[in-house]
């Protein structure tokens, strides 16, 4: 599992702390939050599971900088691109109104949900020709190779070779694998 770590408003010791992946990968916060799949507060992802010694000295560096009354979230993101987003307003969820914790709550998933979307945007789609573009939208939509020479009035032959070209471009060896990522690449809709 890779890790981002963009934070505000904690100290900058915390900050640098937190930023050393033996420190970080010592935090069963996130993971618990995840397995959870809702709002958990750090006092119950505390609870919610058994501790090593290395859980028992981050929870311990977190009371030391003050960090007690915070609450972890999941952001669930398309393709399990999934992320953890955690949040200390310096005094328990309870005394938060629920307008703000609306805004918490939807804010980090709409801002999830764009990053994801920049992600995919930078996956590279292969260039295709006019042609060959026709076609693999005829064979996600799933036209024979037949029928697609007839709609597009060209031979069968010819429809068989922009095919082959599709899916070594698409590094796939069927049609199902060149519809699922031609899908996935925005190359076609169906």
């Amino acid at each position: 599992m890779r890790a981002a770590v963009y934070a505000h408003g904690f100290s900058d010791a915390w900050i640098e702390r937190y930023e050393q992946s033996n420190f970080r990968q010592s935090d069963p916060i996130p993971r618990r939050v995840m397995r959870h799949g809702a709002l958990l507060t750090w006092a119950d992802a505390r609870k919610a599971g058994a501790n090593t010694p290395e859980n028992e000295a981050y929870f311990k560096a977190m009371d030391e900088e003050g960090l007690v009354h915070g609450f972890g979230l999941p952001l669930f993101g398309p393709r399990s691109r999934d992320a953890y987003a955690g949040f200390d307003f310096g005094r328990p969820v309870d005394e938060i109104s629920n307008e703000s914790l609306g805004v918490v709550r939807s804010v980090p998933q709409a801002a999830h949900q764009r990053v994801c979307i920049l992600l995919e945007a930078m996956c590279e789609a292969p260039a295709l020709s006019e042609r060959e573009t026709l076609v693999l939208q005829w064979i996600a939509r799933g036209k024979s190779l037949g029928s697609i020479a007839a709609i597009l009035d060209l031979s069968r032959d010819t429809v068989k070779t922009y095919s082959k070209r599709i899916y070594t471009k698409l590094e796939c060896s069927d049609r199902v694998g060149a519809t699922v990522a031609a899908l996935k690449l925005g190359l076609v809709t169906v």
